[in-house]
């Protein structure tokens, strides 16, 4: 299997965001047997990004976004998936479920709703942390495009908790880089896998 990392913000994109997304990515699809062919950064424009997943369909089997599934108005990813695999976004039941547990008794705007919206025949990955909930979505010849988000303090429980275990189903037998069992805190298990500072 052949996979691709398309990492999405302009803020990676102009240096003012280290993108450590990538390399945690890298890692997990490397303790899978996922051979990483490809990887680029890409701004919020919906257009490049685009021309992005259409080239990364073309070479790999596996494409993996990290970043553009919060609420505001540039987070565009989502939408651009589903546009280039021909899917419609449906509501997700269990994602909606939880953005409400969220919020509780605050007021919930229409662009919080929009990140319970994935594209049809998606299988979705919650957040932990944050509202914005990750999916895997089916594209055409059997390949698959999983959309994280992009905070890592969200993209990290869901990569090992969901994603890792939901793909290593796929892919066979899972050799896991070493990671904490236990969580005592978020910024402390980033802080046990993040890469040494130069």
């Amino acid at each position: 299997m052949k996979a691709e990392i398309i990492s999405v913000g302009t803020e990676l994109l102009l240096g003012h965001t280290i993108n450590t997304d990538a390399a945690h990515v890298a890692r997990a699809l490397s303790s899978l047997g996922i051979d990483l062919h490809h990887a680029c950064v890409v701004g919020d424009n919906a257009a490049r990004l685009e021309e992005c997943l259409r080239a990364a369909l073309q070479r790999s089997d596996l494409i993996i976004t990290t970043g553009g599934l919060g609420p505001t108005n540039d987070d565009l990813t989502k939408e651009t998936v589903a546009r280039v695999l021909g899917l419609p976004l449906e509501e997700d039941a269990d994602s909606l479920r939880r953005l409400r547990e969220y919020f509780g008794d605050r007021p919930v705007g229409e662009n919080q709703y929009k990140q319970a919206w994935l594209p049809r025949g998606s299988h979705a990955f919650a957040n932990s942390v944050g509202t914005a909930p990750g999916c895997a979505a089916p594209a055409e010849g059997g390949k698959l495009v999983i959309l994280l988000p992009g905070p890592p303090s969200e993209l990290l429980p869901m990569l090992h908790d969901e994603v890792v275990p939901w793909l290593a189903r796929k892919t066979g037998p899972l050799h896991p880089p070493p990671l904490p069992s236990k969580i005592p805190g978020r910024s402390r298990w980033a802080a046990s896998i993040a890469p040494p500072a130069f």
